[in-house]
C-alpha cells in the first residue's frame, strides 16, 4: 500500500475516534449511558523483498464499556434499597399512629376502666354508669378509628402496588421490542451500543420495581425473569402482570402472571420479592396483616370478656345482666375456583384461644385440613362428639355441614379477627342495664373449718330452676392439703430394740420431688461415735435435747438417747401403702335450685350456710369490681393483658420499622457504592474525553499531513518526468 492508502486509512480512523469522542461528550449528562471507546488494530503487512511494510490501520469495533457483573450488582442494590425505603416508609406512619397518645388506644382504654372504677365507687349513680356507656361507646370508635387509618395504609399500599405492575408491564413491552430491534441491527462484532444501553437503563428501572434475573440468548436478546424464574419477557414476547382477587381475600389482591392474550393469569404473588413491590407485599403480610389481627384479638377479648362478667350480676332493675359490645362475625371467604357456591359456617367458641392469624379451610377430598397463615402451618381440627360435621380449633367452631358437597381442592379463607375492630360495636344503650351487682351471696356461720369458695348461678337468678340432677351436699373429689402431722401419721415407724429412751418427735418431707419412702430407711446408732447413721451420712447425738437428721428429702427429730454402749437398729421408717381415709375431701359442692356453691374444708354440726339471691343489695359493686379487675386479667391468648397485648404491637411494630430503617440506610451505601463502580467503568469523564479529543485532533491532522505530504512526492514525481 502506498504512503498516500497509509495515510488515508489513519485519517479515517481518527475521524471515527473523534466521532466517538464527540458522542461521548454529547451523551455525557443521558441517563444510563456508557461511554464507547473506537478499538483500533493495525491492517495486515504487505511482503516485499526487503521485509514486511505496514499497510495502515483499522477500525476494530466500537467498544461499550461496561460489565455485566457490574450492571448486575446496581439492579440487586436498586431492588433491595427500593424494598428497604418502602417499608420504612409504611412501617415509620403505622408506628406513629399506634404510639401516639392523641391516635393510640392506650388513653382511651384507661379513660374506659377508670369509668367502670367511678361506677364501681357508686353502683346507683345513673351519671356514672351513662359514663361508663359513653367511654365503652368511644372505645369502640377507637378502635374503629385505628382499624380506618391502617386499611388507609393498606390502600395506599394496593395502590402503588397496582401502580408499579402498570409500570412493569411498560417496561416488559419496551425491553421485548428493544430486543427486536437488537436482533436486527446486531452485525458480527458490532452490536448496537446505543440501543443496548437503553434495555439496561429499563432494565434497571424494573429492578427498582421488583427483583429480576436475566440471561442473554446468543442472538442478543434478553429474557427477564421475575419471582421463582416466571418468564416476564422471553425473546421478542412479553407476557403481562394482573392485579385482581385470585385467593380469595377481599382486601389483599394478587399478582398474576398472564403469559398471553386471554390466558388465565396464574397467582405469583407468594414468588414476587424485591423492589418496591416486594416492599408492598411485605408490608401487607407482615406489618399492616399482623397489625389488624393483633388489634381485632385485642378487641374481641376486651368485649367478651366483659359480656360474660356483666352476664353474671344484676343490674339496677335486679334482671340478669346482658352483653354490653356486640361482636363481629367472622369473615370466610370462598376461593374464586372452588367448585360449590357455599361457606362453613365459623363462630366463635372460646375468644380466648384465639390467635392473630388468618387460616384456609381446604378439602382434600376425604378431609378438611386447616392452616394457619402466612406461616402454612397445619391445625388439628378436633372433633364434636355430636356432630361429625363440626370441628374445633383455636378458638373457633367450624360447621362444615353446608360445604358437604365439597369438591377435591375446595378452599375458604377464614379470618377471626381482621376485620373484628372496625366491626365491634355498642349492644346496650340503657345505663341501668350494667349489672354492676353480684348474682348471688354465700354467708357462713359455723363453728367448724369449711367456708364458702365460691358461688355460681346455673340459672336466672330471678326465676331459679332446679338442676336435672339434684344433689344436696354433693362431693367433688379434690386433694386437700396434707400437713407435716399428716405425713408423720400415715408413716409406719417401727422402733429397734436398741431405740432406748430415743422416741420420734417429728417428721416431714423436705422435697416431694426426691424424697422416696417406698422402701424401708434404717437409722441406726454408733455408740463409739455417738452418731446417728443413715446410708452414708452421720448425725452427732445432741444428749440434752433433739437430733436433727435430714437426709433423701425429709427431715426427722429423734428426742432421747439411745441405749448407752449399744450399737444396732434404733428406727425403721416406711410409708404405709395403705391408702388412709380422709373425712372430708377438699372441696364439697352443693346444688340447689339455680346454684351451685362450693365449701372448703371440714363442716361441724350445727354449721349454717345462708345463699341469697342478689336483689335488693343496695351498694353492691362486686361484679363491676370484678369487671374493672379485667383491666388486670391475662386476656390475650392467657399470656398477657389488654394494654399489654396493645403494647406488644407497638413495640412488634417499632422493631420492624427500626429494622426497616436499618436495611434502608444499609442499602443505600451499597446502592452509592454500586453507582460509583459503575460510573467509574461506564460514565463519561469530560477532562479524559477532552484530553482524548486533543489527542486525535492531531493524529487526525497527522495522518492528513501524510496524504499532503504524499501529494507532494506524486507531484515532484511528474514533475521530474515532465523534464
Amino acid at each position: 500500500m502506498s504512503v498516500l492508502g497509509t495515510g488515508i486509512t489513519g485519517l479515517l480512523a481518527f475521524q471515527r475516534a473523534l466521532a466517538t469522542t464527540s458522542h461521548n461528550i454529547s451523551n455525557a449528562a443521558t441517563e444510563g449511558y456508557s461511554r464507547q471507546r473506537v478499538d483500533l488494530a493495525t491492517n495486515i503487512p504487505q511482503r516485499l523483498g526487503s521485509g514486511y511494510i505496514g499497510q495502515g490501520v483499522n477500525v476494530d469495533g466500537i467498544r461499550r464499556l461496561q460489565n455485566d457483573w457490574i450492571d448486575a450488582q446496581l439492579r440487586t442494590s436498586l431492588s433491595d434499597n427500593a424494598s428497604a425505603t418502602t417499608r420504612a416508609d409504611f412501617a415509620e406512619r403505622v408506628d406513629n399512629l399506634l404510639a401516639d397518645q392523641s391516635t393510640g388506644l392506650a388513653p382511651t382504654l384507661e379513660s374506659f376502666f377508670a369509668a367502670g372504677q367511678d361506677v364501681a365507687s357508686d353502683p346507683t349513680a345513673l351519671p356514672a354508669r351513662m359514663v361508663l356507656l359513653n367511654e365503652a361507646e368511644t372505645l369502640t370508635g377507637r378502635f374503629e378509628a385505628i382499624n380506618g387509618r391502617l386499611d388507609e395504609q393498606r390502600r395506599l399500599a394496593n395502590g402503588q402496588i397496582e401502580t408499579s405492575i402498570e409500570e412493569i408491564n411498560q417496561y416488559a413491552e419496551s425491553v421485548a421490542d428493544l430486543n427486536k430491534q437488537i436482533i436486527a441491527r446486531s452485525t458480527a462484532g458490532s452490536p448496537p451500543n446505543d440501543l443496548l444501553d437503553r434495555r439496561d437503563t429499563i432494565l434497571r428501572k424494573l429492578s427498582e420495581k421488583v427483583d429480576v434475573s436475566l440471561s442473554t440468548q446468543d442472538d442478543g436478546a434478553v429474557n427477564v425473569f421475575i419471582g421463582s424464574g416466571q418468564g416476564l419477557v422471553v425473546g421478542t414476547n412479553a407476557s403481562e402482570l394482573t392485579f385482581s382477587n385470585l385467593s380469595g381475600d377481599p382486601v389483599n389482591w394478587d399478582i398474576g402472571l398472564r403469559a398471553a392474550q386471554g390466558n388465565e393469569p396464574i397467582n405469583i404473588t407468594r414468588f414476587v420479592t424485591g423492589g418496591e413491590i416486594g416492599g408492598l407485599l411485605e408490608t401487607r403480610s407482615n406489618l399492616l396483616d399482623k397489625a389488624q389481627n393483633e388489634l381485632g384479638l385485642t378487641a374481641l377479648n376486651l368485649a367478651d370478656r366483659f359480656n360474660e362478667q356483666n352476664r353474671l350480676g344484676l343490674d339496677l332493675d335486679g334482671e340478669l345482666g346482658g352483653d354490653i359490645f356486640e361482636l363481629p362475625e367472622v369473615v370466610v371467604n370462598p376461593a374464586l375456583n372452588n367448585s360449590i357456591n357455599a361457606e362453613p359456617a365459623v363462630t366463635f367458641s372460646d375468644v380466648s384461644q384465639l390467635t392473630p392469624s388468618d387460616y384456609r379451610l381446604r378439602y382434600d377430598g376425604a378431609n378438611f385440613q386447616l392452616t394457619r397463615l402466612p406461616e402454612n402451618t397445619s391445625v388439628t381440627l378436633v372433633p364434636d362428639a355430636a356432630d361429625p360435621n363440626v370441628r374445633f380449633a383455636d378458638g373457633l367452631r367450624i360447621d362444615t355441614t353446608a360445604i358437604a358437597g365439597s369438591a377435591s381442592g375446595d378452599s375458604w379463607l377464614i379470618q377471626p379477627t381482621r376485620f373484628a375492630a372496625s366491626g365491634l360495636d355498642m349492644t346496650m344503650t340503657d345505663p341501668a342495664k350494667i349489672a354492676a351487682t353480684s348474682g348471688a351471696l354465700a354467708e357462713a356461720s359455723n363453728t367448724g373449718e369449711a367456708r364458702p369458695v365460691a358461688l355460681r348461678m346455673s340459672s336466672d337468678p330471678l326465676n331459679p330452676a332446679s338442676p336435672d340432677t339434684y344433689l344436696p351436699a354433693a362431693i367433688v373429689a379434690g386433694t386437700d392439703a396434707v400437713t407435716g402431722a399428716d405425713v408423720f401419721n400415715r408413716l409406719a415407724p417401727r422402733y429397734g430394740t436398741e431405740a432406748g429412751s430415743a422416741t420420734v418427735e417429728s417428721f416431714r418431707v423436705l422435697d416431694t420431688q426426691h424424697a422416696d419412702l417406698s422402701t424401708p430407711v434404717s437409722v441406726t446408732f454408733d455408740a463409739a461415735n455417738n452418731q446417728f447413721v443413715v446410708g452414708q451420712e452421720r448425725f452427732a447425738l445432741d444428749p440434752t435435747g433433739t437430733t436433727t437428721i435430714q437426709a433423701n428429702g425429709w427431715e426427722l427429730k429423734i428426742q432421747g438417747t439411745p441405749n448407752t454402749g449399744t450399737t444396732g437398729s434404733v428406727i425403721d421408717i416406711q410409708v404405709d401403702t395403705t391408702p388412709v381415709a380422709t373425712p372430708q375431701p377438699a372441696d364439697t359442692t352443693i346444688t340447689g335450685p339455680g346454684w351451685e356453691l362450693d365449701i372448703r374444708g371440714t363442716p361441724a354440726a350445727g354449721d349454717l350456710f345462708t345463699v341469697e339471691l342478689g336483689k335488693d343489695r343496695p351498694g353492691d359493686n362486686r361484679n363491676m369490681l370484678e369487671m374493672t379487675g379485667i383491666q388486670g386479667e391475662r386476656l390475650i391468648q392467657g399470656r398477657t393483658t389488654l394494654q399489654g397485648g396493645y403494647n406488644t404491637l407497638i413495640a412488634d411494630v417499632g422493631t420492624q420499622t427500626r429494622r426497616a430503617q436499618i436495611s434502608r440506610d444499609s442499602s443505600a451505601v451499597q446502592l452509592e457504592s454500586a453507582q460509583q463502580q459503575r460510573e467509574s467503568l461506564s460514565g463519561v469523564n469530560l477532562d479524559e474525553e477532552a484530553a482524548n479529543m486533543i489527542r486525535f485532533q492531531q493524529a487526525y491532522r497527522a495522518a492528513a499531513q501524510v496524504i499532503t505530504t504524499s501529494g507532494e512526492m506524486f507531484d515532484t514525481l511528474l514533475n521530474a518526468v515532465r523534464r
